[in-house]
């Protein structure tokens, strides 16, 4: 994962440099009407709102089934459930921490500014909407949660990569993030997630839910 996080911080780097700006002056001219509503309602599914409510519920339920259980084979069976979805809420809360951090020690401008200003660059310590685009915290949200969903179902992992990928790349559809913050948001997410996983495993925590294809 090094060097994964190393070419990532380079991609971000050049884009930052000479891309991120052409790009989403493109696609603003490029992304209009029914694509624009398209991507416009795929974007909500990064949204952090949706993944602790489904994590909660998963985790409360699964924890009310293990101190309702009868015997010591179930107990243990709902016990884990309940530790894997435990494990997902602790990714989505410390990537989104750290994301939240530098979003506002960054203070990049979006790419709204640019649009109406023709400002492009970073205002750090801002603490205002405009000025927290890196990050993205959409990217990182959405593939915390794939992450530890292939960890959790690895048999359909095909399907929480493509979610990944789709609700991404919509941040960049929809104009309100640059490419370098996406990429460095998805990273959060998916190298953060690897290590909430790495640490419950530590504890002798099961995470795996579903069977592997």
């Amino acid at each position: 994962m090094v060097a994964v996080s190393l070419w990532v911080a380079v991609l971000s780097a050049v884009a930052m440099a000479g891309l991120d700006r052409s790009l989403a002056l493109w696609l603003k001219a490029q992304v209009q009407g029914e694509w624009k509503g398209f991507w416009s309602v795929v974007t909500e599914l990064g949204s952090a709102l949706y993944w602790y409510v489904l994590g909660l519920a998963a985790w409360g339920w699964s924890h009310a089934r293990s101190t309702s259980a009868l015997t010591n084979a179930t107990w243990a069976r709902w016990r884990d459930i309940a530790r894997a979805w435990l494990a997902f809420l602790l990714a989505l809360a410390a990537t989104g921490l750290v994301v939240t951090v530098l979003k506002h020690l960054v203070g990049r401008l979006r790419p709204v500014k640019l649009f109406r200003e023709e400002a492009y660059g970073f205002d750090p310590l801002a603490f205002e909407a405009a000025a927290a685009s890196f990050p993205s915290g959409h990217s990182q949200t959405i593939w915390a949660a794939m992450t530890m969903l292939m960890v959790m179902f690895p048999r359909h992992w095909p399907a929480w990569v493509g979610i990944g990928v789709l609700v991404a790349s919509s941040r960049l559809f929809v104009t309100v993030h640059f490419l370098s913050d996406v990429l460095v948001g998805s990273l959060i997410g998916i190298l953060g997630a690897l290590l909430v996983a790495r640490w419950a495993a530590r504890r002798g925590w099961t995470l795996r839910i579903g069977k592997a294809r």
